[in-house]
Order: structure tokens, then sequence, then C-alpha cells
């Protein structure tokens, strides 16, 4: 268990993993050149975290949270097709101002405790983002001949691929 630390220091240590993990992979990338990165000794980190899989959780848990409150904001729009349109201007701004998180979010896969967490949470975001654009098309505001899953998935796949076209 980490010490109690500065979150200031925290959260140092996760915007340097949140560039060290995609830049690098994160299977490929190690503590050692974290702490390098940062100027730290590698046994200074450990104060911060309990290690990679701890770093990978907290980093990909704060970047769900925050698309998940913009998506809460997005629902509460009384105008439907505002929600929805709301909804993926904020995915869209969390995937620019903050794609290191945003990376390794879109990466996960089920197998390890965070890649299982992290693709049953972007389920349940699907399924929210689903039943605001089923509003939406039977307030007939947007094209109903799309499964309103299929058009979450095609809609957040694209916005995810912002990634990689402007990186």
């Amino acid at each position: 268990m980490p010490r109690k630390t500065d979150p200031k220091n925290l959260e140092r240590v996760l915007d340097a993993a949140a560039e060290l993990f995609p830049a690098e992979g994160y299977d490929a990338a190690t503590m050692q050149q974290l702490a390098d990165k940062l100027g730290l000794h590698k046994s200074s980190l450990y104060h911060y975290v309990d290690g990679k899989e701890d770093l990978l959780e907290q980093l990909t848990s704060q970047a769900q949270t925050d698309a998940e409150q913009a998506l809460a904001e997005a629902e509460k729009d009384p105008n439907i097709e505002h929600g929805f349109l709301g909804a993926l201007g904020l995915a869209v701004d969390q995937t620019l101002s903050d794609s290191g998180r945003v990376s390794l979010v879109l990466r996960q896969k089920p197998g390890t405790p965070t890649g299982d967490a992290v693709v049953e949470r972007r389920r349940a975001y699907d399924r929210r983002l689903s039943a605001l654009i089923e509003e939406a098309q039977q307030a007939g505001q947007i094209r109903d001949d799309i499964h309103p899953m299929l058009m979450a998935r095609l809609t957040m796949g694209m916005v995810g691929w912002l990634i990689e076209w402007y990186d």
C-alpha cells in the first residue's frame, strides 16, 4: 500500500506514466524508465504507487471517471439531440486533451483485473450513450436506421481513432 503523499507529486507520477506507457507500450515500459523520466530513484516511485499495474489502474480509472462525468452532464441536457452531440463533443475534447490516459483505456482487453474493470466500464458507458442515441432516434432528431448500440460503438470508435490520426 502506498504511503500518503503529496497529491501533486502523485499527479506528476501519473502524468509521466500517461506519456510513457503509450509511447513505449505498457508491457515494455519499466518502472526504471518512469523513474528516469521523473528524475527519481526507482524505489521512490513506490512511495506513490504499488507498481505498474497500480499505475495503469489509476490512469484508466481516472480517464473513465472523467468520461462518465462528462456523459452524465450530457444526459442532463433537456434537448435530446444536444445531449448526444454534447456527449460526443466532450468525448472528443477528452480524447484530444488527455490522449495518454484515453489511449490506455482503449487498449485494455479482458484477462487482467484492470483490463476486466476497464472493459466493463466501457460497456456501461456504451449502454448509456446508446440510450441517449435511442432517445434522439425516437424523437426524430437523428437517423433511426442504425441500431443505437452500433451507432454508439461506431461513433466512439471514430473518436478513439483521433489518438492515432493526430498523434
